[in-house]
């Protein structure tokens, strides 16, 4: 007999764990719990990627796992760093074509501009040296204000869906608890999307007509090597990109208590969800769908026009050679050309190389004078007055 070879209580022992883990399998309490502490990084990216979409009232984020600790870490961010937004994870340079300032880009829209950005069909199939794309700040839409894209419209199929799931054990067996939590951590989501430092961080720049010349031309690249430049200018709309590179550090005390109370909320909500006995594998879909989500939102790759960049394509650029090409650019804008040289050949330029260079600087130098020598007599003839 079985029973005879095998110690006493080891069949028992058997049966009682497989009933725990039937249990278990039946209703997973306890791993809902452990999944609500993990993937708050993931919530980060996706908040970012889609926080500044209008209306402002509602971020197409979903609820799922990790907002937990996502909530808490939040909290560290805000007394550390001062910053919600993460850092950008694309590492890019942009250079005042002007004044010749480069700065290493600490925005997040504009890192993410650079890595999405896509060679045109036209030299795609030519990895051999280098393409400028020139484009100009669309006067027909606003910077900062995203277009909606399959991504944002993703995010609002899932929220809907996942509250039609949650609906299901509330009309099969009357368990309207699943349809309260997801409502409710539907609802947090959205009140840290709409927090206002958000926007400022993401989006804290001056516009364009503020400044005493409304003009900007700027070069982003990702430095020696990269296989593209794209080149802004900006004429009377936009906001100033090299503000927007430096990421400045933005404080507003509302959001240091704003992320402490939604912490203690997000607390009370996990306290919920762990003594739900009922129906969890519903929560368990819910959440799973959210974090399907949030992962895609957060590493998604979208056009300029969906990050938020409204710009108009001027001209594309590609040359085998380097230098052919920044030869090329210079004729397009002036001095993109000739400040890039320093970025693609750090050693150094050829002498004849290097002539042109200092040609197209004298050039642009004496055209500067020309230009303030003739606003200053204009600004002598408006302060002498009319001559009777």
């Amino acid at each position: 007999m079985l029973s005879d070879i095998l110690p006493r209580g080891f069949l028992s022992q058997i049966v009682s764990d497989f009933a725990a883990l039937s249990d278990r399998w039946g209703e997973p309490r306890e791993a809902l719990t452990i999944l609500t502490l993990i993937g708050g990084s993931i919530i980060q990216s996706s908040l970012a990627q889609l926080v500044s979409s209008t209306p402002y009232h509602f971020t197409p984020v979903a609820f799922s796992f990790g907002w937990v600790a996502y909530a808490f870490s939040a909290i560290l961010q805000v007394i550390g760093s001062r910053r919600l937004a993460p850092n950008p994870d694309c590492d890019c340079t942009l250079i005042e074509v002007d004044e010749g300032y480069s700065r290493t880009v600490k925005s997040w829209p504009l890192s993410r501009l650079v890595r999405d950005y896509e060679l045109p069909s036209s030299s795609s199939d030519t990895p051999r040296g280098l393409t400028l794309s020139f484009y100009q700040t669309s006067p027909r839409s606003k910077m900062g204000f995203p277009d909606k894209d399959w991504v944002y419209y993703l995010g609002v199929f899932i929220i809907i869906s996942q509250l039609a799931v949650a609906v299901i054990p509330g009309v099969l067996f009357g368990n309207w608890t699943i349809l309260s939590l997801t409502f409710g951590g539907e609802l947090l989501v959205q009140v840290h999307a709409s927090l206002p430092q958000w926007r400022k961080e993401l989006w804290g720049a001056r516009e364009i007509t503020e400044l005493r010349n409304p003009h900007e031309v700027v070069c982003l690249t990702q430095g020696n090597g990269s296989p593209h430049v794209i080149v802004i200018r900006s004429d009377h709309c936009g906001i100033k990109l090299s503000d927007l590179a430096a990421g400045r550090e933005v404080q507003c005390r509302s959001t240091f208590w704003s992320t402490h109370l939604l912490a203690t909320l997000w607390l009370v909500h996990l306290f919920i969800l762990g003594g739900v006995k009922r129906n969890t594998w519903y929560l368990l879909v819910i959440g799973a769908m959210g974090m399907v989500q949030n992962a895609i939102a957060s590493v998604a790759r979208r056009t300029r026009g969906a990050l938020g960049f409204h710009l108009d394509q001027v001209r594309v650029v590609h040359n085998d050679k380097v230098f052919a090409a920044l030869q090329e650019a210079e004729e397009v804008e002036s001095l993109v050309g000739v400040r890039l040289t320093d970025v693609f050949f750090p050693g150094g330029l050829r002498s004849d190389e290097e002539v042109w260079k200092q040609e197209k600087l004298n050039k642009y130098v004496k055209e500067k004078q020309t230009k303030k020598a003739m606003k200053r007599k204009e600004q002598e003839l408006l302060m002498s007055g009319p001559v009777f």
